[in-house]
């Protein structure tokens, strides 16, 4: 459904999954970005050697075969770079047919507008191939620039979560967005028409 080599492509990134080729990148820019990552996300480990990021990648290959989740790398389309991440996870079918969304971008990216991009791509992708009913996105509610991107697409605000993830040696509050089938739908050609959508 959704093969190693395959690129979706928006105005300025392209999406696909990352192979064993991607680790030595892989692996450079969770270390360059480290404490800018940490603060969202679980802490890495020490060593974040080539090996350690071509088994996490060979582990993203098997939960996508269990339908879990689908991981994709976030590439820059004039250069080809990795720059961040973005994830499809918590999938649901049968009742639901809904998953989360998780993403980050490198530091020197932040601001640019990727992030954005990428992530309506990915929403594109949810409703129009893999026909989810609903898309969420659980933010610390300190997150800013993440909250922006989510609502810059409008993504509904459904409520907040009282001290629900430890990040950061800390518990965090966290806002919770979500986004239905019927509403992108809505949104498609606005994002199109703002460029956040197609190329």
């Amino acid at each position: 459904m959704f093969p190693v080599n395959r690129r979706i492509f928006s105005r300025n990134v392209f999406l696909r999954r990352l192979s064993r080729k991607d680790a030595e990148d892989y692996a450079g820019l969770l270390q360059k970005n480290r404490d800018f990552i940490e603060k969202w996300f679980p802490p890495l480990p020490e060593s974040l050697d080539v090996a350690r990021a071509s088994d996490w990648i060979l582990d993203e290959h098997l939960q996508w075969k269990r339908g879990e989740r689908l991981d994709l790398g976030v590439f820059l389309a004039t250069s080809g770079e990795l720059v961040g991440r973005i994830a499809l996870h918590s999938i649901s079918y049968g009742i639901q047919r809904s998953a989360g969304v998780s993403y980050w971008i490198s530091r020197s990216n932040a601001g640019k507008g990727i992030i954005t991009e990428a992530l309506a791509t990915i929403c594109s992708l949810a409703f129009e191939e893999l026909l989810f009913h609903r898309i969420w996105l659980n933010i610390p509610s300190d997150n800013r620039p993440s909250l922006a991107v989510a609502r810059k697409l409008r993504f509904r605000q459904e409520g907040c979560q009282a001290k629900a993830l430890f990040l950061d040696g800390k518990w965090r509050d966290t806002i919770v967005l979500a986004m239905l089938e019927e509403e992108y739908n809505e949104l498609a050609e606005t994002w199109i028409k703002k460029k956040y959508l197609g190329v």
